[in-house]
């Protein structure tokens, strides 16, 4: 509500609405494809009057649409439509596993259950992929405009050289390709050594702490037997 209050064309690119029709309530579009140069979209998918049940509270109140804004201050819908559905969608993902892992705890069988296992080692990249989505979702969605209806992107690029832009962009591959590939590599090597068998578990309060990476370091043959 706060978006469509201040960044109209924002949610009615997210929605993929394109005009409104006279005495008709916003319909909710599930799915489709929009088109910028047709200034529609195709293949569309909707629930009638939804949008603007959930938008204004209202099944009479319509919601703005993209042709209600000048084609040069319209994000591309196309992005936003499709980002922020991929949000949504690992969203909804993320939650059914927990919902199932609660079933399978209830039922006993969550140790025991391949499916879930398999399911959850696919959704390891989900939050991760429900963040980009999410940021592209509120970085598109907000063009032409750096601060709304005031600023455009096109008048606040800095002034850089593209020498200054290489340079800097290295830099960033660098340090995260450093950054991430120590942390893999710890990752890896856990997974190699497996886990800690309960018999050697010890619950002493007394002594120094092991260092935090020794944890993926080999265990001698000796001392697995």
């Amino acid at each position: 509500l706060n978006t469509l209050e201040h960044q109209p064309a924002k949610i009615a690119a997210i929605e993929g609405h394109w005009e409104n029709k006279p005495g008709e309530a916003t319909p909710l579009l599930l799915f489709g494809v929009p088109d910028m140069d047709e200034e529609r979209t195709k293949y569309g998918l909707e629930i009638p009057a939804l949008g603007s049940l959930i938008l204004t509270h209202s099944l009479n109140k319509q919601v703005p649409a993209l042709k209600d804004f000048p084609p040069q201050n319209r994000p591309n819908s196309l992005i936003v439509f499709w980002s922020f559905r991929i949000m949504v969608g690992m969203g909804v993902l993320m939650i059914a596993l927990g919902v199932w892992s609660l079933w399978l705890r209830y039922r006993q069988r969550l140790f025991h259950s391949r499916a879930f296992q398999w399911f959850a080692l696919a959704m390891g990249p989900a939050g991760l992929l429900a963040l980009l989505a999410g940021w592209i979702t509120t970085e598109a969605g907000r063009q032409p405009w750096v601060i709304y209806g005031l600023l455009r992107t096109r008048d606040a690029v800095s002034l850089h050289s593209t020498a200054q832009m290489i340079v800097s962009l290295l830099v960033f591959i660098v340090v995260y390709c450093s950054v991430f590939g120590v942390g893999y590599y710890y990752i890896i090597r856990l997974i190699q050594k497996g886990p800690q068998p309960v018999s050697e578990l010890t619950s002493t309060t007394s002594g120094t702490p092991a260092r935090p990476l020794s944890a993926a370091e080999a265990v001698p043959e000796e001392e697995t037997r």
